[in-house]
C-alpha cells in the first residue's frame, strides 16, 4: 500500500514538471489576452482569451486540479456563448470546442449529467443547421430566458444556410422568427450584443427580400438596421465600429438601386465611403480595410453615374480600380471585373472613348481568365 501510494505521488510529482512550463505560458496567454480584451472590443480578442482559457483549464485537469480548471473553461464557453448567440456560423466551432472541453473537466469531477448537457451542445454544433435549431428550440422551451438568445442564432444560421444553398424561399420563416426572438431579447436588455444580432437578422432579411425581387419590402428593415448600427457606432469612439454601419448602408443603397431611386441612396452611399475611408486610414497596415473602402467608392461611383454625373463619378471610379487592383488577392478579380465596367461606362458619358475601351478590355480578358480558371 506505502509503496503503491509512493509510485502515485512520483508520478503526480513529474506530471506536475512535465506540464509546470505550459502552464505558466498558458496563465501569461490569459493575462495577455484578458488585458487586449477589456482594452478592445473586437470579438477576435474575445475569442483568443477564451482559447487560452480552455488550454488553461485543460492543462490544470492534466496535473490533476481539475476543479481549479473549471472556471477557467466556464469562462471561455461564456465568451463564445455571447459571441455566438451573435453569429453563430463564424463563432460555432470554437464553442463547441469549449464546450467539449467543459464536459471532459465535469466528468472528471463526477458532474455526470452537467458534463452530459455540455458533451451534447458540442455534439448538436456539428449537426446540420435544421438539428441544431431543433436541439435550441427544445432547450429555450424548458429554459427560455436562457436559451433564447441561441435559438434565435440558430435560425438565422438555418436561413443563411438555406440562402447559401440557392434556397432562399425556404430562408424566410426561420429568419423572421429569428427576428422576432432578437427583437424581444433587445427590448428586454440594453447588452448591445443584442441589438447587433437585431441588425444583422433585420438586414439579412431585407437583402433577401430584395434577392426574391421584393426590395419594397425589404428596405423598411434595412433602414432599421441602419438606424440600430448608426445608434451603436455613436456610442463607440473606434473607427473600426463604423464598418458594421458601412455594410449595411450599403445593402440600402443597393435595396434603392433596385427600386430605381438612385438620388436617395447617394447620402448612404457618401456617408459609407466616409466610415470606410476613416478606418483605413487608421488602420493602415489592415488591407481588409481598403478592401472595403474600394466596395464603397464603386457604389458612390455607380450612383453618379446613374444619376449623369460622370464628372463627379469619376474620381470614386478611378480610385475603387487602384483599390481593387491592388487589393485583388484578398476580394477576387470578380470585384475588379465590375470596378473597371463602371469606369469603363463613366469615361465613355465623358467622351473618352479609348480609355472607356482598355477598361472594358481589361475586364473582358480578366473575366476571360476567371471562366478559364473554373473547374
Amino acid at each position: 500500500m506505502v509503496r503503491k501510494e509512493g509510485r502515485r505521488w512520483g508520478a503526480t510529482v513529474v506530471a506536475r514538471l512535465r506540464w509546470g512550463g505550459q502552464l505558466r505560458v498558458a496563465r501569461k496567454d490569459v493575462a495577455r489576452h484578458r488585458a487586449q480584451a477589456e482594452a478592445d472590443a473586437d470579438p477576435r480578442y474575445r475569442l483568443a482569451l477564451a482559447r487560452s482559457q480552455c488550454t488553461l483549464g485543460e492543462l490544470l485537469a492534466k496535473v490533476d486540479r481539475p476543479a481549479e480548471g473549471l472556471p477557467h473553461v466556464e469562462e471561455a464557453v461564456d465568451l463564445c456563448r455571447r459571441l455566438a448567440d451573435t453569429e453563430l456560423a463564424r463563432h460555432r466551432d470554437v464553442l463547441a470546442m469549449c464546450l467539449g472541453v467543459l464536459g471532459d473537466l465535469l466528468t472528471v469531477l463526477v458532474r455526470p449529467a452537467a458534463a452530459q448537457a455540455a458533451k451534447d451542445e458540442a455534439t448538436a454544433l456539428e449537426r446540420e443547421p435544421a438539428d441544431i435549431v431543433a436541439f435550441y428550440r427544445e432547450l429555450a422551451d424548458a429554459d427560455p430566458d436562457r436559451r433564447r438568445p441561441a435559438l434565435a442564432a440558430a435560425l438565422h444560421y438555418q436561413a443563411a444556410w438555406l440562402k447559401q444553398h440557392d434556397r432562399p424561399d425556404e430562408a424566410l420563416p426561420p429568419v423572421e422568427e429569428a427576428i422576432a426572438l432578437r427583437r424581444g431579447l433587445a427590448q428586454a436588455d440594453p447588452d448591445p450584443f443584442r441589438r447587433i444580432a437585431l441588425a444583422r437578422s433585420l438586414c439579412f432579411l431585407g437583402e433577401l427580400l430584395g434577392q426574391l425581387d421584393r426590395p419594397a419590402e425589404g428596405l423598411p428593415l434595412v433602414a432599421e438596421a441602419v438606424e440600430l448600427r448608426r445608434d451603436l457606432a455613436a456610442a463607440d469612439a473606434d473607427p473600426r465600429r463604423g464598418t458594421a454601419l458601412a455594410l449595411v448602408l450599403r445593402a440600402h443603397c443597393r435595396l434603392l438601386l433596385q427600386l430605381d431611386r438612385p438620388a436617395e441612396a447617394l447620402p448612404f452611399a457618401r456617408e459609407a465611403v466616409r466610415l470606410w475611408r476613416r478606418v483605413a486610414e487608421s488602420e493602415a497596415h489592415d488591407r481588409r480595410y481598403r478592401a472595403g473602402l474600394a466596395v464603397s467608392l464603386h457604389t458612390l461611383g455607380e450612383l453618379l453615374a446613374k444619376l449623369d454625373r460622370p464628372a463627379e463619378a469619376l474620381p470614386y471610379a478611378e480610385e475603387a480600380v487602384d483599390l481593387h487592383r491592388a487589393g485583388v488577392v484578398l476580394l477576387g478579380r470578380q470585384w475588379l471585373v465590375g470596378a473597371l465596367r463602371t469606369l469603363g461606362d463613366v469615361l465613355a458619358a465623358l467622351d473618352r472613348a479609348a480609355e472607356a475601351q482598355a477598361a472594358r478590355d481589361e475586364a473582358a480578358a480578366l473575366e476571360e481568365e476567371r471562366e478559364a480558371d473554373k473547374p
